[in-house]
């Protein structure tokens, strides 16, 4: 019997002292850290990072942390069983399963749509209203009221000294208030009255200045449709067919996009894809949600405005999971974890539910 108690204490004090190595990669909000620093100072945060740690605890173990730039390089290391397991978000495969062992699902999740959030709302008025506040900036609005001011006193001077003429009064305030509204109705109906000499050339040019001013808000009115039909038009992943859509070109959603009929401009990574979407290269970005959601909340919140926009609808649904060399004891230990981490205790939030709630908000 005491053979036994001393076996057991044994056994424990070595399975607290065991390390796992545990292989990541960098993707936010699963698994961040400083890429520029020393791996001894590396203190890497995230969802996946959070959860791992309790199945540690749970496990009675340590952790080493092996750290990697893409999912591929993740699962050939733990396919060659450089490592015990990898964590990041990592999405179960058939094409994978043949390669290594997947834990049961970590997290459900599905593809969604970034978009220019000023290209997505469904109010032309509003659109061309940001197009015209761009165009009338303050120094503009200043040039053209000096040339407003300096037409129209020209106007009324030069019809002043025409004895025939009633266009204006010969009074100076109501002939200016004449001469005014001279110039707006010109400028809107392309009006000309009835003159000659001096008072013609000035009509002619303010008559000129209504067509560009007209020619100008043409141009705004179509921009602004155009940006409503591209980023308005999206209302779920049919909608995508056709459209010049940006996704990973080492990751699954590529794939997928490509089969529904996009035109898929291949990028390096996310950060690529987004810089793509803002400067009016790529009509929307495909990536997995949660990251996107995450992405989307961080730089408006750094710009203070909202200049991107994940779009509600989701498609293609995927599972994260954490991966296992072929055969792994590991992994029917940490598939009942994570069941037991998805269970609520009594009123209070499972462990699981405590983690979506730290790092995946909602926009």
């Amino acid at each position: 019997m005491r053979f036994l108690l001393f076996f057991m204490l044994f056994f424990s004090l070595y399975a607290q002292s065991e390390t796992l190595k545990i292989g990541i990669k960098p993707s936010e909000p699963w698994v961040m850290y400083d890429k520029n620093s020393s791996i001894e100072n590396r203190k890497p945060i995230g969802f996946s990072i959070d959860l791992w740690n309790k199945i540690a605890q749970e496990l009675h173990v340590k952790t080493e942390w092996v750290y990697y730039d893409s999912t591929s390089e993740l699962i050939e290391a733990t396919k060659a069983k450089e490592v015990d397991a990898s964590i990041s978000a990592i999405t179960i495969t058939s094409a994978r399963e043949k390669e290594i062992d997947f834990s049961s699902s970590m997290y459900e999740l599905g593809l969604q749509v970034m978009v220019d959030a000023s290209k997505s709302t469904s109010s032309v008025l509003e659109l061309m209203g940001k197009e015209l506040k761009k165009m009338m900036n303050l120094e503009t609005s200043l040039m053209f009221l000096l040339f407003l001011l300096i037409t129209i006193h020209l106007r009324w001077f030069v019809d002043r000294r025409d004895k025939n003429s009633t266009l204006f009064s010969k009074q100076y305030g109501s002939g200016i208030v004449d001469a005014f509204w001279w110039g707006i109705t010109m400028l809107i109906t392309w009006e000309t009255p009835p003159s000659k000499g001096l008072a013609r050339i000035i009509d002619l040019m303010w008559h000129i200045v209504g067509i560009l001013a007209v020619s100008i808000l043409t141009a705004i009115v179509t921009s602004a449709l155009t940006a409503q039909a591209i980023g308005g038009s999206i209302r779920s992943e049919k909608d995508l067919a056709g459209k010049f859509v940006a996704a990973v070109a080492t990751d699954a959603p590529r794939k997928y996009v490509e089969k529904i009929g996009a035109n898929v401009i291949p990028v390096k990574s996310v950060a690529e894809g987004i810089s793509l979407v803002r400067n009016g290269k790529a009509e929307a970005l495909v990536h997995d949600g949660p990251r996107l959601v995450y992405l989307a909340n961080k730089i408006n919140k750094q710009e203070k405005k909202k200049v991107l926009l994940v779009l509600p609808f989701t498609f293609n649904p995927q599972n994260y999971g954490i991966v296992f060399p072929t055969g792994s004891p590991l992994k029917e230990q940490v598939d009942r974890i994570l069941l037991r981490l998805r269970e609520a205790n009594g009123l209070e939030k499972s462990f699981h539910q405590q983690l979506q709630d730290k790092w995946l908000k909602k926009q």
